[in-house]
């Protein structure tokens, strides 16, 4: 099947340039029909979350499209992301589109797209600000969060706070609901799958799991997979400005949702980093009440550079893993960034950690907080400080604390690293 992505994103440039109104003043900027489309998208700025908080909702819809009607008939609505205060932003949301968009995104993965093809119902499992709304926070009886297919299982803001009966509930509504699809933050999945697992209760056992919302750590993974023997674990990329982006098949590469995006991975300086990891920019395609171009969703991305995908798929970028979100980016000693999948694969062997969190304080001091099972008798402490300074550096002060829980942020998500310290993303990437 011939690739039509780049066709489909020059044509959404070129209306983008000329009928949304943000983008009109990027038109001097333009250097024209006769350059590449990569010569084109190169050569126009970076759309921020900033651009959004000063713009929407009028900036980025056609011209052509009467914002206040699309309100009026529910064609479209207001709603805020998730994430923290300087994250957070207000968009346009499309349901029809963000539907079609998770549709072709699950044909990328053999399982995904079989399920998805007929009626299914499907459990979510993340924390209950869904979109930046409060959707089921209390004790809120099983049919009202029914939606459609959905069943939304979470009524805590913290899952560290879970405490049995709650566990119980969610284990028991998994099969009561019949879910044939788990769609889950892979953090909140790996603390029900573990208590699951030691306290003996069964699971229901899907078709398939899509893990999204955050970086699914090994640590999250190792849990899930226990209680979960022999379902496939998917996962998905995106984010609620762009919709679904990639989708990891059957064979371990990310894909490209070519259907309804176009994505450019802008690498990250020789000086400061891999220049094979680079952060994502996503065009949307066929979305005219928010049309985005080269938008930072905020993520890295390492470009897969070995052969073809044995599963056959060929359209758009083939990435070989999401690295985890710029804000959480680490530096060694010499100041090139570490990201959060680098620490990930660092610690992959450490079979006792259950959570854990790195803080760097300064250019070598760093603190590794942990929570690990119960018989853990210090190996963690012991092994990580090495481990973390064949990252970081031989010269690495590595402190570690065990905690009894880390929680996560206001976003819901929990953070696996991050910098005490403030830098300028702008100054990593080439």
């Amino acid at each position: 099947m011939p690739d039509t992505s780049t066709a489909r994103c020059t044509t959404a440039l070129d209306q983008a340039l000329t009928s949304v109104p943000f983008y009109r003043r990027w038109r001097s900027i333009d250097p024209g029909p006769s350059r590449t489309l990569s010569e084109r998208l190169t050569a126009l700025p970076v759309l921020s979350k900033r651009d959004l908080r000063t713009h929407v909702p009028h900036g980025f819809a056609h011209e052509s499209y009467r914002i206040g009607e699309g309100f009026s008939s529910g064609e479209i609505e207001l709603v805020a992301t998730s994430g923290t205060a300087a994250d957070r932003v207000a968009i346009v949301w499309h349901q029809r589109w963000w539907d079609r968009s998770e549709r072709e995104a699950s044909r990328l993965h053999r399982v995904l797209g079989r399920v998805f093809a007929g009626e299914h119902r499907e459990a979510v499992l993340t924390s209950p600000v869904c979109a930046g709304n409060l959707c089921h926070v209390g004790r809120v009886p099983m049919e009202e969060r029914m939606v459609g297919n959905l069943l939304f299982l979470n009524q805590e803001f913290d899952p560290t706070a879970w405490d049995r009966s709650e566990l119980q509930r969610m284990a028991e509504e998994l099969g009561e609901f019949g879910a044939e699809v788990i769609e889950a933050d892979p953090a909140y999945l790996a603390i029900l799958a573990r208590w699951c697992a030691v306290e003996g209760v069964p699971l229901r056992q899907p078709q398939c799991i899509v893990l999204t919302y955050e970086f699914p750590s090994r640590v999250h993974t190792r849990q899930i997979a226990r209680a979960f023997p022999g379902v496939p674990l998917v996962s998905s990329y995106g984010s609620t400005e762009t919709g679904h982006v990639f989708t990891r098949c059957e064979e371990g590469l990310f894909h490209e949702n070519t259907a309804t995006c176009h994505v450019e991975i802008q690498p990250l300086s020789g000086a400061r980093g891999d220049p094979t990891v680079g952060r994502i920019l996503v065009t949307t395609l066929d979305n005219p009440w928010f049309t985005l171009v080269r938008f930072d969703v905020g993520d890295l991305a390492r470009l897969h550079e070995g052969p073809p995908c044995a599963c056959g798929r060929a359209q758009g970028l083939t990435v070989a893993a999401i690295e985890g979100r710029v804000r959480d980016v680490t530096f060694d000693g010499g100041g090139r960034a570490v990201s959060v999948k680098r620490l990930d694969d660092a610690l992959a062997g450490v079979e006792s950690l259950l959570a854990h969190r790195i803080e760097q304080h300064d250019r070598h001091r760093y603190l590794f907080r942990y929570v690990a099972e119960p018989h853990d008798g210090g190996d963690v402490a012991e092994s990580v400080p090495a481990l973390l300074r064949g990252v970081y550096g031989a010269d690495a002060d590595v402190a570690v604390r065990r905690e009894a829980t880390l929680a996560p942020e206001q976003s819901g998500k929990f953070r696996l690293a991050g910098t005490t310290f403030d830098w300028n993303p702008e100054e990593l990437f080439a």
